[in-house]
């Protein structure tokens, strides 16, 4: 009877399906999309080319929306099992992904935010396919290409760079790589500076543009505009992320060395992305961009945690969740 109601043995299918639920709620409810894109002072020339394009072909960049919305719920999933992060198998990190990239952390530019988080994502997977004791030249350098795209989008976030360091050291890169990584970090910034260069841009033109983009005020309040219900369920999802990290301290000795490595490198990342929204230009893409660590984080408590109190949690979330859209 116990296994039947335990929110965390729930098959791939079942959880599929509650992500793909939250996904439609959240781009019906919680994303403007009759609203017109509101005007950017100023934004990274990668993101004012996203801006154009969802202004311009608005049913395309809705299904792109969905479609990575649906697939990086899937990825990060296949990544926490992959790895064993958590103390058994469990598919719940698709619907926490779900649940607070859709349907809690909406923002007015989607489709550049959604882009940034897939560039993110790419990134990450690489990091941690290339997390082993052998060389992993082709994944670093992947990894950190993405890893440098990510400004180049949203300028803010600038803050996940330096991440890297830290990455070479908790995965115990060889010293070999270092210098890959550097390149690979480096490469998405000369490409895009010598692209608009022949466009007739100056040739420091895309890193002046992203610095701008980053200082420039943007008037935007991480909590402005939330309502009860919002903030009810942003305490509910900060309540289960604590408690994960608690698990995550009284279980380490349950973990495998690589799984320990990876939480530790996500909890880093949310505060690297956090800190961005120090940054004058910040904006909702930041929020977007910790749904990610969040729903690698959280299913911690719900697979230790006792069956009833799951459920309860489990219930209260999505309550909440789908309370904050209507209301």
């Amino acid at each position: 009877m116990t296994s039947k109601i335990d929110i965390t043995r729930q098959p791939l299918l079942l959880a599929l399906a509650t992500s793909l639920v939250l996904t439609v709620l959240g781009l019906l409810f919680r994303l403007p999309f009759n609203a017109p894109l509101p005007a950017m002072s100023i934004e990274t020339p990668l993101g004012a080319l996203l801006a154009a394009f969802q202004r311009s072909h608005h049913g395309w960049s809705v299904a792109a929306v969905f479609l990575t919305a649906i697939s990086s719920a899937y990825l990060i999933t296949r990544s926490t099992v992959r790895y064993d992060l958590y103390m058994r198998r469990t598919y719940i990190a698709m619907v926490m992904f779900s649940l607070c990239a859709c349907c809690l952390f909406g923002c007015e530019e989607w489709l550049r935010s959604w882009a940034t988080l897939l560039t993110l994502q790419l990134a990450c997977r690489n990091f941690e396919a290339g997390f082993r004791r052998s060389y992993a030249f082709g994944e670093t350098f992947r990894g950190a290409f993405f890893l440098g795209l990510v400004p180049l989008i949203y300028a803010p976030a600038a803050t996940v760079l330096l991440v890297l360091p830290v990455l070479i050291f908790l995965f115990r890169r060889p010293a070999r790589e270092v210098p890959v990584a550097l390149v690979g970090v480096c490469l998405p910034w000369a490409i895009t500076s010598y692209v608009w260069w022949g466009m007739g841009y100056e040739l420091d033109y895309v890193i002046n543009s992203t610095i701008a983009a980053a200082l420039t005020e943007s008037g935007y309040s991480l909590f402005g505009g939330a309502g009860l219900f919002d903030l009810l369920a942003m305490g509910t999802v900060l309540f289960v992320v604590l408690m994960s990290v608690g698990v995550y301290l009284l279980e380490l000795g349950t973990l495998k060395f690589k799984a320990r490595r990876i939480h530790v490198f996500y909890v880093l990342l949310a505060a690297m992305i956090l800190s961005s929204s120090l940054a004058a230009g910040s904006d909702c893409c930041t929020w977007l961009l910790m749904s990610m660590p969040l729903a690698v984080s959280m299913p911690l408590l719900f697979v230790r945690a006792e069956v009833r109190f799951s459920m309860i949690t489990y219930i209260l979330l999505l309550g909440l969740t789908v309370l904050s859209l209507i209301g």
